[in-house]
């Protein structure tokens, strides 16, 4: 028996003589196995429709200019991150929904906060969503 300090990765030099003699080449994958390559669109997936998905980008710009309106409020105001800041640690969550919404967002948002982050969800129409963690 051959020992092998590293029982999980095992070289070709590890094993006896005669296992390697009868060890073949690498094979190629069976064509049952292998992906299908059948020229025609047999696809289970429904057609391709780009139409909600361009809506949803371009209400995903809206979120964007929100979110811009609470990063850049916090990022001006010192007092605003203070206050904001304290009001998550202290777990005091309508004051929390209250400065954000101060800020002049006008979309659906959902916050969470630890004692070192903020975590505040805007969502829009159920289309598309938009994360904001800010760290403190």
């Amino acid at each position: 028996m051959y020992y092998s300090p590293y029982p999980y990765v095992l070289y070709a030099n590890h094993y006896p003589q005669w296992v390697m003699a009868n060890h073949s080449s690498p094979t190629q994958i069976s064509r049952q196995l292998a992906m299908p390559t059948n020229p025609t669109n047999s696809s289970t997936f429904p057609p391709v429709n780009t139409h909600k998905f361009k809506t949803s980008a371009k209400e995903i710009q809206n979120l964007m200019q929100q979110a811009h309106l609470l990063v850049d409020k916090i990022s001006v105001s010192e007092q605003f991150a203070h206050d904001l800041i304290d009001a998550a640690q202290l777990s005091n969550k309508t004051e929390v929904d209250k400065l954000i919404a101060s800020t002049g967002i006008t979309i659906k948002f959902d916050s969470k906060y630890t004692p070192d982050s903020i975590r505040i969800n805007l969502t829009e129409n159920g289309c598309c969503g938009l994360t904001i963690i800010l760290n403190w």
